[in-house]
């Protein structure tokens, strides 16, 4: 895995919802969905692919309330939201862009947060509006560069 996306939120989603709605959007794209769920560390991941096409999407989607904060204002500094889905994928992966688009239509209040840029000093938080008028297909024409201003 060379990249992860995280859709984060101001207010804790049910994480059973998060995962029907994945799986729901999965459908409506033509993705194949393998879904398994880890007592032990509370999460449910989730493998988006389609047959014949390079890469897949790995999806975990935190179970923990108590977690939600907590980390994502630790770890990146970001106050007021929280981690609830993480993705890994390969750079230049199709099944993203496409993915993350239906989702933010799916959960408004979600917002894709990249902290892996070009420059390695920083992090960018993309809208919905700016992954609509994202017109390529490529994952990392978007992410690490910093979001246009609509």
């Amino acid at each position: 895995m060379a990249n992860t996306i995280h859709l984060i939120s101001k207010k804790y989603l049910d994480p059973h919802e998060v995962s029907n709605t994945v799986e729901i959007i999965a459908q409506r794209l033509n993705y194949s969905a393998g879904k398994s769920y880890s007592q032990e560390y509370a999460y449910i991941e989730i493998n988006l692919f389609i047959e014949d096409i390079p890469g897949y999407l790995r999806i975990s989607i935190d179970c923990g309330p108590d977690h939600f904060n907590k980390t994502f204002d630790a770890l990146y500094n970001i106050n007021g939201y929280g981690m609830l889905i993480e993705i890994e994928c390969y750079y230049d992966n199709p099944l993203l862009i496409p993915f993350l688009v239906e989702m933010l239509k799916e959960i408004p209040e979600l917002l894709v947060y990249d902290e892996d840029t070009l420059q390695g000093d920083g992090a960018y938080i993309y809208t919905l509006s700016h992954l609509e008028n994202f017109s390529e297909k490529s994952d990392n024409l978007i992410f690490g560069n910093p979001p246009q201003d609509l």
